[in-house]
């Protein structure tokens, strides 16, 4: 049953993907994401009340994806060129929703009007953390403790970089310039807290 249910959810948020990418949320309704699933309007609302939950649901789902590959990416040695490294996280972000930006979009809207952006910045509070606590760590499996302005910096810029290209135009997203100037972005921070991690092994 639980198995069921799974495929039945992943069944409706994929469905909701597919009607914002194409239709935008005028063409988004319970009854149309129940006739793209291939499920009743009943089976639906055994599980959300109104599209309103369906899109709140979704957006939490993917935040969730993507801070559970960030966090991978950070808490596992990685490849020791650094480059190719910011580039996975850089790309790992922009890989929300299957690339398809207009629901990103469409989602980050919805949450900002509805007043439910705690999740958003939660995660950004998460990542930071993360940079600041020592669970970031090198391709040799060293801390990289960045300082925690610094951590909190890095990533607001990303955040806010990614907002601004969403609000002027969520093509942006997929332009290869703006994946290159982030990764530049990331890979001067993460340098930075390699740098100040060795400075403290050797003062040790």
């Amino acid at each position: 049953m639980q198995a069921r249910s799974l495929e039945k959810l992943e069944l409706i948020f994929e469905s909701t993907i597919r009607l914002l990418d194409k239709e935008g949320l005028e063409g988004l309704s319970t009854n149309r994401i129940a006739e793209v699933a291939g499920i009743s309007i009943g089976t639906l609302y055994q599980y959300f009340s109104n599209k309103q939950e369906v899109m709140e649901a979704l957006g939490r789902r993917e935040i969730e994806s993507v801070m559970g590959r960030l966090g991978l990416l950070l808490g596992t040695p990685g490849t020791p060129d650094p480059t190719v490294r910011a580039r996975l996280l850089v790309r790992a972000l922009l890989s929300a929703f299957g690339g398809r930006h207009r629901v990103r979009k469409l989602l980050l809207e919805v949450a900002l009007a509805s007043g439910s952006r705690q999740a958003l910045e939660g995660s950004a509070a998460q990542v930071a953390q993360w940079l600041s606590s020592g669970h970031a760590v090198d391709a040799e499996n060293r801390a990289l403790a960045m300082r925690p302005m610094a951590a909190f910096v890095l990533t607001q810029a990303v955040m806010g970089v990614m907002r601004s290209a969403l609000a002027a135009d969520e093509t942006l997203l997929a332009d290869p310039e703006l994946e290159d100037n982030l990764v530049r972005l990331i890979r001067g921070f993460l340098n930075e807290g390699a740098a100040q991690h060795q400075a403290a092994a050797r003062g040790a």
